[in-house]
């Protein structure tokens, strides 16, 4: 499908512009991976709506005020634990990518249902009227429909079976048995008479 095409926004409630909308919604790898390059401040984290990301500038401060009071080692610590989790991270980003936008298609195609049934509704209740004109033909055509499956008889077909107008058509076996049948009977009529004056 054309680019232009996947872009054009209808403003409807189909798929189409439910597509778009979800487009948009989504989150892209792309996108993961540069914030995760400023992991310091949990910037990935945050464009991926997961949890505990006010952890990582809550370490990046722990870091900065222990490295200004001069604790060197327990800074150097800090920040070992700090790139070891974003490193974990980092392998983390498609699959937290691909459960949210898959969170998110399942919540909009949900939304896009009808509404439940009302409470204490326990089917269509049977009033004894007759139904409607689109009702009786959407039971004759289910009926015709299901009397044309394989095996089955059309309906309303005639019994008679033939080429000739108003006559059922033969199937394909009947076909090939009729086509054996002729062959091996004797023939007769004027291509026999030329084929035995030929052989004279």
């Amino acid at each position: 499908m054309p680019k232009a095409w996947e872009k054009l926004d209808l403003q409807g409630a189909g798929v189409q512009s439910l597509q778009i909308r979800l487009q948009k919604l989504q989150k892209k790898s792309l996108w993961g991976y540069l914030y995760w390059c400023l992991f310091p401040v949990g910037a990935h984290r945050f464009y991926l709506e997961q949890a505990w990301a006010w952890v990582f500038p809550l370490i990046s401060a722990a870091i900065i005020g222990l490295a200004f009071l001069g604790l060197i080692w327990e800074a150097i610590g800090l920040t070992i634990v700090l790139c070891a989790t974003a490193l974990w991270d980092l392998s983390r980003i498609d699959l937290w990518i691909s459960a949210y936008n898959k969170a998110l298609r399942k919540a909009s195609w949900f939304a896009k249902q009808t509404p439940a049934a009302p409470a204490n509704y326990q089917g269509r209740a049977d009033t004894g009227e007759k139904p409607a004109q689109w009702q009786r033909e959407l039971r004759d055509y289910t009926q015709t429909k299901e009397s044309e499956r394989a095996g089955h008889p059309a309906a309303n077909a005639p019994a008679k079976k033939g080429f000739a107008p108003g006559q059922r058509r033969l199937s394909f076996a009947e076909q090939e048995r009729l086509l054996a049948e002729m062959a091996k009977a004797p023939k007769s009529g004027p291509d026999q008479k030329s084929a035995d004056s030929i052989e004279k």
